[in-house]
C-alpha cells in the first residue's frame, strides 16, 4: 500500500523557478539548487523541479557571504 503524503499549501506568487532565481541572483543554476537542498535559501521541491522563495533569493543576494568577493561582469 502506498504512503499518503501530507499536502502543504504553497503560495506560488512569491516563488521562482531555479532558472529564474539563478538569473536574479546572477549565479549558476546548479549552485542555486545546492543552496536550496542545503537549506541556505528557502525553497521546495515541486514535482521534479525546485521553487525558490523570491524573498530568500533577494536576501541571499544582498547578504555578503564568506569567501572571495563577487565581481561584477
Amino acid at each position: 500500500m502506498a504512503k499518503k503524503r501530507k499536502m502543504i499549501p504553497i503560495d506560488l506568487d512569491g516563488m521562482l523557478t531555479l532558472p529564474q532565481a539563478a538569473k536574479l541572483m546572477d549565479l549558476d543554476e546548479t549552485y542555486v539548487r545546492r543552496l536550496v537542498t542545503s537549506g541556505k535559501i528557502a525553497g521546495v521541491k515541486f514535482g521534479r523541479n525546485y521553487l525558490v522563495s523570491r524573498e530568500s533569493a533577494m536576501h541571499f543576494q544582498k547578504t555578503p557571504g564568506r569567501g572571495r568577493p563577487r565581481v561584477k561582469r
